[in-house]
């Protein structure tokens, strides 16, 4: 792997960073959103910004708490304050259209999702914060709402691809995380498939990148990694079997594995990003990758592993870039 270059920090907005996402189409494009109600398009590779887009209004201010690219890299979602759900067009930088009453209005950074196979569905965490708003974006008005799926907050939500053992059959599962420290699996219409406690508050959850095996032939289990007070990772008919401690009384609100599995990256309060090593049966903590200035809120990795982003409350963008890409001649394999 190559020597990692500095971090660079770009301030291109006025308020807090909530969110940041990198294109599944683009390996270069990534978009921001923070609480001057704009959402930013950025080149990792020049390291500038392209294009600013403006989510407020004078009469109403719609603070974005969660961006995310569809799965074709056409177009951004952004959550905002407001309980509003926008979508704008990439190419273009003109708001498609906008569904209301469908969002969390809540001052933390919020859970959006976007279907990896699909590129016009959608999850967003329902204006109570404790359900989950259905979206199918060729429909002008929200698809289906699950109320009350979980007692508390949910933090985090993402897609659970249909290998794992719960999802067989049901292509698009959804991976909810509430804050009392349960975890939830999910089909589309709300009925729950599997359900876990991990023992401490959750921010967020990361299944491994891999497609399920509960021990493949490398030695490899895949796991639901959950993160709050601490991290836990949990393996499927096993249970519990992992925490990592090293964030002290630091909470924990993204986790993110590279494309290949081998690395785990961790944001907190704070402003520390850390790194992991996986192996076979559990994680090593390999230190500090840098630091921002207020906490990191969220993180993505581009998708041949090139670049990591972190959004901060200190109004930057954190850039760093990891090395060469993971494919083609210039790829590069890890040795665990």
């Amino acid at each position: 792997m190559q020597q990692e270059e500095k971090p660079k920090f770009l301030k291109f907005h006025q308020g807090s960073v909530r969110s940041v996402a990198f294109s599944p189409r683009d390996r270069y494009l990534f978009c921001s959103g923070a609480y001057d109600g704009k959402v930013n398009l950025y080149s990792a590779l020049r390291m500038e910004l392209l294009m600013c887009y403006q989510i407020t209004t004078m009469t109403l201010a719609r603070n974005v708490n969660a961006v995310r690219f569809t799965s074709d890299g056409s177009r951004i979602l952004a959550a905002t304050t407001a309980r509003r759900l926008g979508v704008v067009d990439v190419e273009r930088g003109e708001q498609l259209l906008a569904y209301d009453n469908c969002a969390y209005g809540g001052r933390e950074r919020s859970g959006l999702a976007t279907d990896p196979v699909c590129p016009n569905m959608a999850v967003s965490i329902a204006v109570n914060g404790k359900g989950l708003t259905l979206l199918d974006l060729r429909m002008p008005l929200p698809l289906d709402f699950v109320y009350d799926l979980h007692e508390s907050l949910i933090r985090d939500v993402c897609f659970l691809h249909g290998s794992w053992p719960w999802a067989r059959g049901h292509q698009s599962s959804i991976l909810t995380g509430g804050y009392e420290g349960t975890v939830k699996v999910t089909t589309m219409d709300g009925r729950v498939l599997h359900s876990f406690q991990t023992g401490h508050s959750v921010n967020t959850v990361c299944p491994t990148p891999e497609t399920f095996n509960h021990c493949a032939d490398d030695g490899f289990y895949s796991l639901i990694l959950s993160g709050g007070e601490m991290v836990s990772s949990y393996v499927p008919d096993s249970g519990i079997q992992e925490h990592l401690k090293e964030h002290k009384d630091m909470p924990i609100w993204k986790l993110k594995y590279t494309s290949q599995g081998s690395l785990l990256y961790s944001a907190c309060d704070g402003g520390v990003l850390r790194r992991y090593r996986r192996y076979p049966d559990h994680h090593q903590y390999l230190g500090e990758v840098y630091k921002h200035k207020g906490d990191i809120q969220d993180l993505d990795i581009s998708p041949y592993d090139e670049y990591l982003i972190t959004a901060s409350k200190d109004r930057s963008v954190g850039v760093l870039r990891l090395g060469a890409p993971s494919h083609g001649w210039t790829e590069y394999s890890e040795l665990t």
